[in-house]
């Protein structure tokens, strides 16, 4: 019985709550987080206004202004934002006795504090005067210019800067601290000078007009409405966002797949070859740029279709969503909630889910505390809510205990029923046992794709053949037991593949034996088979079993051709040590390798290796060792590739050597006894 979802602004209404329940719960676990996220805001406008307050003392009105009597020169060190060293004024002006009398006056009668003759500076002309302010700012408050026109008439200029500045809350006035104190004494001296009375008396009191409050205007109150909105809103705007961002979902070259129902298409691949990607874009997480996809009538590229396609669609990711304060079944509510389930049915899909990934009784621990397996099996559980009609299992096993893996598949093989499934996963045991189509992925293109049974006899190098001999590994005490008598059976065997099928073993010790046969031996293994069952006493064998090869040779096979393709074009290369210690620069992925310069009289197609390969830890292919050198058959043929541009062949020196890259050729055959 299909399940029910909600449709429309009760959906929207119950995944809001679900997500604001999540959010909310992740707020209560994380307290200190949640106060930090809370009420930082507000502590930086708290700090803004402390620092505010503090720069800003607050002016008074001014209602009688006490008297300013002949204020003295300040010392240059008191204006504000003054720069080391400094002057307390300079002047410029014909240096006659009169002027340079007249500036002496002002240093040594300076009420209060006469003025050192190092803190005064001259220069001849005013324009000089201009230039040095301009390039040493901020190190002199005012300049004076004196101008004696006759015996009876002196003339003067005042420099100074009227801007009012600010410190620490301290408002400068430059006019009254600076201005007026250089002007009083200029006047005062040279009123004395020409009076020719040193004891002269020259008194001046100031007084400011009475005035109200001056306003200042701060830059921090200019944003800090806006700031304040935005601080107070921060916090609604955040949980918002993650309500949104949550119910918001966002091919590789050349991927054409059908998925049938009822079936488990497994996606295979090494790193980086497409699989995710190609899962991302099927549920809209990675936009399509281009092609396009059909999940039941609704296309990827289209809005609309991608919003149907969420309802009917499960997913594991990769990488584990979920939420360490939160439960196993908290998630499983929650996503429950999101799919758009009946509350009425939420309870019993969240008991009957736990008890599928066996995690009843750890349901109330918070996810932080499970391990990578437990992690796995939520994730597969909440792809598997709502009945989908497609799943998406992006290596759902991962981190699991061979146990729990097993029983992982159990659920995943009954829940084919009625469905398609789409399984990534580079165990290819799982993919052997689980997939009904297998297609391999290679360098972002699909590579090939059919049952399990088709690609192993399309790509693997043939049937593995394994010889198990009487003796201790099974408990049967043979009368031939002895070293002698083993070594003879083993002999006799490879002999009897050696004269019928023309092969070597692959593998071999004390209890088996294995071979590999290719595919063109085919026709003769009923007959082969039929000899060496025949035979059986004679060479000592307890059991012979035929199969195809590996699952995991044909993902090799894949992945060597995918990376000999890119190795080619873009000339990446790999060294090959022969056991004769000559070294071989060959592509990346290569199988068999002719080694340039062996032709002779004997091999007059030269000499060749197999190379064999591995992955590394990264993923990446490297060499795990090769055949030893035999005579290249006839049916294999040039590859061209690297060879054709090969000009140094063994023997010669300058420059690295190139294998020369061969293919075996099905439609030539050989001749073996049969």
């Amino acid at each position: 019985m299909a399940i029910e979802l909600q449709k429309g602004v009760a959906l929207l209404i119950q995944q809001f709550k679900a997500l604001l329940k999540k959010n909310l719960l992740l707020s209560w676990r994380n307290k200190r987080a949640t106060f930090f996220q809370l009420f930082t805001s507000f502590f930086f406008i708290f700090l803004i206004f402390c620092l505010e307050k503090s720069s800003t003392k607050p002016l008074k009105a001014v209602r009688d202004p006490k008297p300013l009597v002949s204020p003295p020169i300040p010392p240059c060190e008191s204006k504000n934002f003054i720069r080391q060293p400094c002057f307390d004024f300079v002047w410029s002006g014909d240096q006659s006795n009169t002027i340079n009398g007249i500036v002496k006056a002002i240093r040594e009668n300076n009420p209060g504090r006469p003025i050192p003759e190092n803190k005064v500076k001259y220069f001849r002309t005013i324009n000089e005067v201009d230039q040095w302010v301009f390039n040493n700012v901020a190190r002199v408050p005012g300049a004076l210019h004196f101008v004696e026109r006759n015996a009876t008439v002196i003339s003067y200029g005042l420099l100074t800067n009227s801007t009012t500045d600010n410190m620490g809350g301290q408002y400068e006035d430059p006019t009254l601290k600076f201005q007026i104190p250089l002007q009083i004494a200029a006047e005062r001296e040279i009123a004395r000078a020409l009076i020719g009375d040193e004891k002269f008396s020259w008194n001046v009191a100031l007084k400011e007009f009475p005035h109200p409050a001056s306003e200042v205007k701060s830059s921090a109150l200019a944003f800090a409405p806006t700031f304040f909105l935005a601080a107070a809103m921060f916090s609604f705007v955040f949980q918002m966002g993650c309500l949104v961002s949550e119910k918001e979902l966002k091919l590789r070259q050349g991927l054409w797949a059908n998925l049938e129902k009822d079936q488990l298409f497994c996606l295979l691949g090494p790193n980086g070859a497409g699989k995710t990607t190609a899962i991302n874009c099927l549920t809209g997480t990675t936009p399509v740029t281009s092609g396009d996809a059909l999940i039941y009538g609704h296309s990827v590229r289209s809005s609309v279709g991608m919003s149907n396609i969420r309802r009917i669609i499960g997913v594991c990711p990769q990488f584990d969503i979920l939420w360490n304060a939160l439960s196993g079944q908290e998630h499983i509510e929650l996503f429950a909630c999101i799919k758009g389930l009946h509350p009425a049915s939420i309870k019993s899909v969240v008991e009957k889910s736990l008890t599928d990934v066996r995690l009843t009784e750890a349901s109330k621990v918070r996810a932080e505390s499970y391990s990578g397996g437990m992690k796995r099996r939520i994730s597969v559980a909440v792809a598997l809510i709502g009945d989908p009609k497609l799943v998406f299992l992006d290596e759902p096993t991962s981190g699991m205990d061979p146990i729990t893996r097993r029983h992982v598949w159990d659920i995943i093989e009954n829940a084919k029923r009625g469905r398609a499934i789409v399984l990534t996963t580079h165990s290819m045991e799982e993919a052997d046992v689980l997939s009904d189509r297998i297609a391999i992925m290679a360098k972002g293109r699909l590579r090939c794709i059919g049952t399990s049974i088709r690609l192993k006899s399309r790509f693997g190098s043939g049937f593995i053949a394994n010889i198990r001999f009487i003796g201790n590994n099974n408990g049967i005490d043979s009368p031939d037991s002895d070293v002698v008598a083993t070594s003879y059976h083993h002999e006799s065997v490879k002999q009897f593949f050696k004269s019928h099928l023309n092969i070597e073993p692959k593998e071999e010790n004390k209890g088996f034996m294995t071979f590999v046969i290719p595919h063109d031996r085919e026709k003769l293994l009923t007959e082969v088979f039929r000899k060496l069952q025949d035979r059986e006493r004679e060479f000592g064998i307890a059991d012979t079993q035929l199969g195809l090869t590996t699952l995991e040779e044909v993902f090799l096979e894949i992945a060597k051709k995918a990376e000999l393709e890119g190795a080619i074009t873009e000339r990446r290369l790999a060294t090959l040590t022969l056991t004769s210690g000559t070294s071989l620069q060959i592509p990346v992925g290569s199988r068999f390798v002719k080694i340039p310069g062996t032709e002779s009289m004997e091999n007059p197609r030269g000499v060749m290796v197999e190379v064999y390969w591995e992955q590394d830890d990264s993923g990446m292919l490297c060499i795990a060792g090769h055949s030893s050198e035999s005579p290249v058959p006839p049916n294999f043929q040039s590859m061209g590739s690297l060879a054709n541009t090969n000009r140094n062949s063994l023997g010669r020196r300058g420059g690295p050597v190139f294998g020369i890259l061969l293919n075996p050729d099905p439609t030539i055959t050989t001749n073996h006894q049969s």
